[in-house]
């Protein structure tokens, strides 16, 4: 509105200028009111047909991985643009882009890619750009805000587009000769009888007769009721191993959410997660994967049971990179709740920060119930071993 009554300004000394015979003052006029329509045309139209599109090179990365992505500017009209100010907002400083100038942001823990171009009329733009996924989790890019006006400056507009795009960061994975840790095996000594048949609960293969040396567990009342007598389930013998990682979230001995945690400590004990489950995987182990937290975007309590699937360790991985920061119970109650379920032999490594007698004593159940617990403990010496159950004390910086 301003702008328009500047305009009428301008007009009515051009017409004084034309009665008064005062040609100087007609050319100023003339020139002044040509600017100001000039202006008006400019932004009112300048961000008509204009697109901005952010495509990264792929959607997951491993840690220390770079990834490239692409910023597109389209302006689809006759209309040029003399300048152009383009702010995407970015991870932050944990994620460096190259090449480019980050700026900071208004959003915690984010940082602004700031961009000043030209764009001629039907042009289309293209910059390239890499971000090293320099630390784990599920990383936005966006939104971006687009700026222009007109060439004389002396108006601007400008268009925010919402659409992110995110980068799923996998933890770090290292080796165990880097944590200090028995490449061979990090679990203790390995049972003399390397190739003992397990029994796989979740297979069954047939029935058979029952006999009073047999656990009521293994009864199977569908073929009990048809048959008339006790029949009990004859399981698939299996020399697979099996290795559940279990996670504490909490860096502290008391689960406070208020009281924060530290990073430094939970980031160390994700990459030891990372790193067991890695080294499961390359020994022909199934893994699995359960931690005190949920996952992000996820309310139930994150938890992969021991499995075949070959794409295990990935999904793995995944849930690690999302994690949330905030235990949502005790390490020794997630112990015992995964107790319950564990086939026969499976090794279990706990990796946490913290210990106390409530999880030495969930520890010294699995050793009676013939699992095979071991401690991997982050950011503090430790004892050999608690009352038989390997402590392995891991030092932040050997996760580095």
């Amino acid at each position: 509105m301003h702008g328009e009554l500047w305009l009428y300004l301008v007009g009515g000394v051009l017409l004084a200028s034309l009665l008064l015979h005062e040609p100087l003052l007609f050319i100023v006029c003339l020139i002044l009111l040509l600017t100001g329509i000039v202006s008006q045309l400019w932004d009112r139209y300048c961000l008509v047909g204009l697109s901005y599109r952010r495509q990264l090179g792929q959607t997951r990365a491993f840690f220390g991985e770079e990834v490239p992505f692409t910023l597109e500017i389209v302006n689809a009209k006759p209309l040029p643009l003399a300048w152009l100010e383009v702010e995407d907002t970015m991870p932050g400083t944990t994620l460096p882009v190259t090449p480019g100038h980050l700026g900071p942001s208004h959003m915690p823990g984010r940082r602004l890619l700031s961009i000043l171009m030209s764009v001629r009329w039907y042009e289309r733009v293209r910059r390239h750009y890499s971000v090293k996924a320099g630390a784990r989790g599920y990383h936005p890019f966006g939104p971006a805000t687009l700026r222009t006006g007109d060439v004389f400056g002396f108006s601007s507009k400008e268009v925010q587009f919402e659409k992110e795009d995110y980068l799923l960061v996998y933890p770090k994975i290292v080796s165990l000769e880097h944590l200090r840790l028995p490449p061979k095996d990090p679990f203790g000594d390995v049972p003399v009888q390397k190739q003992w048949l397990f029994e796989d609960p979740l297979r069954t293969v047939g029935v058979r007769d029952y006999t009073p040396t047999d656990s009521p567990r293994r009864i199977h009342w569908k073929a009990t009721a048809r048959s008339q007598e006790l029949q009990v389930k004859l399981l698939e013998p299996t020399t697979t191993y099996r290795l559940l990682v279990l996670l504490n979230v909490s860096t502290s001995i008391h689960n406070w959410a208020w009281a924060g945690y530290d990073p430094e400590l939970l980031e160390a004990a994700i990459t030891v997660a990372a790193s067991l489950a890695n080294w499961g995987v390359e020994q022909g182990y199934q893994i699995g994967l359960s931690a005190n937290a949920r996952a992000y975007r996820s309310r139930a309590a994150l938890r992969l049971p021991p499995s075949r699937d070959p794409r295990q360790l990935m999904h793995v991985l995944e849930a690690l990179a999302t994690i949330v920061p905030m235990a949502t119970m005790g390490v020794d109650s997630l112990l015992e709740l995964e107790g319950h379920d564990l086939a026969f032999g499976t090794t279990v490594g706990v990796v946490t920060a913290t210990t106390d007698e409530a999880l030495l004593r969930q520890l010294q159940r699995l050793r009676r119930g013939g699992h095979r617990p071991a401690v991997f403990l982050i950011g503090r010496a430790a004892a050999a071993d608690f009352d038989g159950v390997p402590v392995h004390p891991i030092r932040v910086e050997d996760t580095l």
